[in-house]
């Protein structure tokens, strides 16, 4: 099965090495059985806090915010802050690319039904994680 990755807001951002972000994304959706393309859109701080707001009720930015449709023209959308991305990244000492990684790999998992507002659902979510992007096992 064929799945579309399409990239928007990485040349307003300078987001680099789509390729890798590509490839870590298709691992998770192809893993997990998604049935259709997915758009990843990079934007402000200002326009994630008003999505996470409107969807979400909550008046802050988050780091990924992911909308499953399940559609075959569409299967979902993640919206992420690399400001706020960036600022994780410094963070957990790592740099901002692999922290991308970190956040599509997180996002695709929720497009594709994992959630984690449990303990079990936690330790799930973030074993798939490591299981998807072997960067992070180190």
């Amino acid at each position: 099965m064929s799945i579309r990755i399409a990239f928007h807001g990485n040349r307003t951002w300078k987001i680099g090495n789509l390729p890798d972000l590509r490839k870590v994304a298709l691992s998770v959706l192809h893993g997990e059985g998604a049935t259709g393309p997915v758009d990843i859109v990079f934007h402000s701080p200002t326009e994630q806090r008003a999505l996470n707001l409107l969807w979400r009720k909550l008046d802050r930015t988050t780091d990924v915010l992911s909308f499953p449709y399940g559609e075959p023209e569409l299967y979902g959308e993640l919206y992420i802050d690399p400001v706020l991305a960036a600022e994780q990244a410094i963070r957990y000492k790592h740099d901002l690319h692999r922290e991308l990684r970190r956040l599509i790999v997180h996002g695709c998992l929720h497009l594709c039904g994992h959630d984690h507002h449990t303990t079990a659902e936690r330790v799930r979510m973030r074993a798939l994680e490591r299981q998807y992007d072997p960067k992070e096992r180190a």
